[in-house]
């Protein structure tokens, strides 16, 4: 009896060694990959190792049954026949159960492998999966860092974006007017809007507006970086300076470069200005801007796209190029003042601590005084464009030519006030307007890390 017991133990003992032997390889091989394995990537091959060990027969040691346990302690305890042993354990008549014993072993021995291995493949899939994402992110990233273009875009498309919406209603009235002219008041058109077609109607074209401004505010802070860095440039190598020397760029190169910056960035969208137009006046004909595009295409024809792009890109030279000259002529300015007199104060002296961010009540009313002037100064060619882009469409007879035509015959038939038609409207959506999209473009460029010459 006792060389049986003993026979049984150490039977138990060379399992329970088999299992701790292979619960230890695969904690050696799961502490090996741990550095190379997230949260994600645990849990995934934890759900592969125990779906490939769903039964007995494939299951890894220390999950086996308690019957298959008992049936390996009984086998082993018929290795050998009436204690017919040496006296150093060994069995003189083996019944075969320790070959039944060792079968097992090799068994466990051999499953235990293929789960190695089939883990060992699923950490290779998880970790070339990883090593492949974070390069990807590694060299996505230092393609921002370097981006600056397409920064300077984002930056103005989410300006002009956060700007037109906010100011959608007062857009709508404003082109009403221009449009249709009249002598109703701002508020009387506001209310008799919001009779008609509820709050919806105060963002009645406002898709395709943001559609239209996005892509052209975007274009035109990235065309007048571009230009302004151009002109430092050229007068760096004009006066036979170094390329880091300090240059000042005066109110009319900064007029001159926003002022191509938004003849460039009106020429490439100008048909979306078709389509919002055609939006704003016939809400209830075209189901959506693609519609809108297509009736301009029947009705009209291709021409009907750049109906208007004359008089378009004779304003927005003053009209950009005043606003652009405005605003960072006047900030420069004010920026000085409050350098100056923190020197004057006993400041450090420190050039990127004088150059101080102006708060957002000064920068919003720069953006509104610039705005406003811009506004003034193109307004008749506002008129005119817009005048020139729905007739023919709708029913709406054609009565101009082209610009010169539209600005006498509107002169004279209804006097020179109505090149103004709408100028109140659209200064009061132009102050907030202008003011927003340069806070909005100022938070951006602080956003990103960029800055302006």
């Amino acid at each position: 009896m006792t060389t049986q017991s003993f026979s049984t133990s150490s039977s138990s003992f060379t399992s329970h060694s088999l299992r701790t032997g292979n619960r230890n390889s695969i904690r050696r091989t799961t502490r090996r990959t741990r550095g190379h394995l997230n949260g994600s990537a645990a849990l995934l091959l934890l759900l592969a190792i125990t779906r490939s060990v769903g039964s007995d027969a494939g299951a890894l040691p220390f999950t086996r049954s308690a019957a298959s346990l008992a049936k390996s302690n009984h086998e082993s305890s018929l290795a050998c026949v009436a204690n017919l042993q040496k006296s150093n354990g060994q069995c003189l008549v083996p019944r075969g159960g320790s070959t039944a014993a060792a079968a097992q072993a090799t068994a466990s021995a051999s499953e235990s492998a293929v789960l190695t291995s089939e883990s060992l493949k699923m950490v290779g899939v998880v970790t070339a999966f990883l090593t492949f994402r974070d390069a990807v992110l590694f060299h996505a990233q230092e393609w921002w860092r370097g981006a600056d273009t397409a920064k300077f875009l984002l930056a103005g498309a989410v300006a002009g974006i956060v700007s037109r919406t906010a100011v959608s209603p007062l857009e709508v009235v404003a082109t009403a007017q221009m449009v249709r002219g009249g002598n109703k008041n701002m508020v009387g058109e506001l209310a008799e809007l919001f009779k008609m077609e509820g709050v919806k109607g105060f963002f009645k074209g406002n898709g395709a507006n943001c559609l239209k401004v996005a892509p052209t505010r975007g274009v035109q802070f990235f065309a007048f970086e571009t230009f302004k860095l151009k002109l430092v440039q050229w007068k760096r190598a004009s006066m036979g300076l170094e390329d880091n020397a300090d240059i000042v760029l005066n109110p009319i190169e900064r007029l001159v470069a926003g002022g191509f910056a938004g003849m460039i960035a009106s020429s490439m969208v100008y048909p979306i200005e078709v389509v919002k137009t055609m939006l704003t006046m016939y809400p209830g004909k075209y189901a959506g801007i693609g519609a809108a595009f297509r009736g301009v295409l029947t009705e009209v024809g291709p021409k009907g796209l750049y109906a208007g792009l004359g008089p378009t890109l004779i304003a927005m030279f003053p009209y950009v190029g005043v606003e652009f000259m405005i605003y960072e002529t006047s900030k420069l300015a004010i920026e000085k003042f409050l350098g100056d007199r923190r020197e004057a104060g006993g400041g450090s002296g420190n050039e990127e601590l004088v150059a101080v961010s102006l708060p957002i009540i000064v920068s919003l009313g720069l953006g509104a005084l610039a705005g406003a002037a811009a506004q003034t100064s193109a307004h008749p060619l506002d008129v005119v464009r817009k005048r020139l882009q729905i007739q023919g469409i709708n029913g709406n007879p054609v009565l101009y030519k082209n610009t010169i035509d539209c600005i006498t015959g509107v002169a004279s038939k209804e006097g020179m006030g109505a090149l103004y038609k709408g100028l109140g409207p659209a200064c009061v959506a132009t102050i907030p307007g202008t003011g927003i999209a340069y806070i909005t473009y100022e938070f951006m460029k602080k956003f990103f890390e960029l800055s302006s010459v």
